[in-house]
């Protein structure tokens, strides 16, 4: 017997929440279907009954990703607090909750475009946000909110993919220093 809609609905879901946290931590080569499936507590059997390839599920679980900030930030519009949060600690540990920009996989990227369309709504949405508090503040915003983003992002990639705590800590704080600059947040 067919699962109701809403029950297919809350199993999607669980698996999309399950693939994020593990591809976020993990990348996604080295994330099986059958990872992801067992984490949402389902047997792999089910998978293409939500899905068609692990690149659908990738592309599907960032746009999950974005869709929950994007209501986040209808909540809270401060792009000041998004660039702190960002590039805080807790970010940088956090790997299972960060944004899927950062791990963004070069090789996938080149080769799948529900893959890229899903990374580019994510990144759309982060400079919305600094050009909606930017253009708040002055009448130009001169591309400084797709500045600010390329900022964070390239920071906190490069401050996760360094050994060297300390390294990584001083990536951090230089960006944070310099994008909040750029906004005129200081």
């Amino acid at each position: 017997m067919a699962a109701s809609p809403k029950r297919h609905d809350k199993i999607h879901e669980k698996i999309l929440v399950s693939a994020g946290r593990l591809f976020n931590r993990h990348g996604f080569n080295a994330v099986s279907i059958d990872r992801v499936m067992a984490e949402a507590g389902l047997t792999r059997g089910s998978f293409y009954i939500y899905f068609s390839s692990k690149s659908d599920l990738y592309a599907q679980s960032v746009m999950h990703i974005v869709r929950e900030k994007r209501d986040a930030a209808n909540r809270r519009l401060n792009a000041d607090q998004i660039i702190r949060d960002y590039l805080s600690v807790q970010h940088f540990e956090g790997a299972e909750s960060f944004c899927p920009i950062i791990g963004l996989p070069s090789d996938i990227s080149r080769n799948d475009r529900s893959v890229r369309r899903a990374f580019e709504a994510a990144l759309r949405l982060m400079v919305e946000i600094f050009e909606q508090d930017l253009r708040g503040r002055s009448k130009q915003t001169g591309g400084r909110g797709l500045a600010i983003a390329a900022l964070c992002v390239g920071a906190m990639a490069l401050a996760r993919s360094v050994e060297d705590r300390k390294l990584a800590d001083e990536l951090r704080s230089a960006a944070l220093a310099a994008a909040l600059s750029l906004g005129d947040w200081i």
